[in-house]
């Protein structure tokens, strides 16, 4: 069965007013309907693709293009970037953390004017707290991963 969710992009990159977007969330709606176990979203796409006219499906038929090539776009640039992320383990040094993280020790608590070395420290309290809820995000794919 293919991705619902790739679909739904797929048709959410399309004008929300053309004939083919009231005709693809009319075909989910039914099948849906039909189908409470769920539905192989090239149904939908036929089922909706039919109810159009030829000059409906010719005026549509770019939007689908579009959408393809975007999602074609996409799905290389995440391919590149995990590729880049297997061969790069990290930009930071050994220390690089710990220095940020003494550096904002020294200034505690963090008011919106206080700067540490000309850098507002509010900022490089966010990189830190980025960092750590991208480490999570990491560990949790990890562990769906095994």
């Amino acid at each position: 069965m293919a991705d619902p969710e790739a679909f739904d992009e797929i048709a959410a990159s399309l004008a929300d007013t053309s004939a083919f977007y009231g005709a693809v969330q009319e075909a989910r709606a039914k099948l849906h309907r039909e189908h409470p176990g769920g539905v192989d979203v090239t149904l939908i796409g036929h089922e909706a693709w039919r109810q159009l006219t030829p000059v409906q499906q010719a005026q549509a038929l770019d939007g689908l293009f579009v959408a393809y090539i975007v999602r074609l776009h996409d799905e290389e640039r995440a391919a590149k970037l995990n590729a880049a992320a297997a061969e790069v383990k990290t930009y930071l040094e050994g220390d690089d953390e710990h220095m940020l993280h003494d550096a904002l020790g020294a200034v505690r608590p963090i008011g919106e004017d206080t700067e540490v070395n000309g850098i507002c420290a509010s900022a490089l309290a966010n990189v830190l707290d980025e960092l750590d809820l991208l480490r999570h995000r990491l560990a949790m794919a990890k562990r769906d991963d095994i």
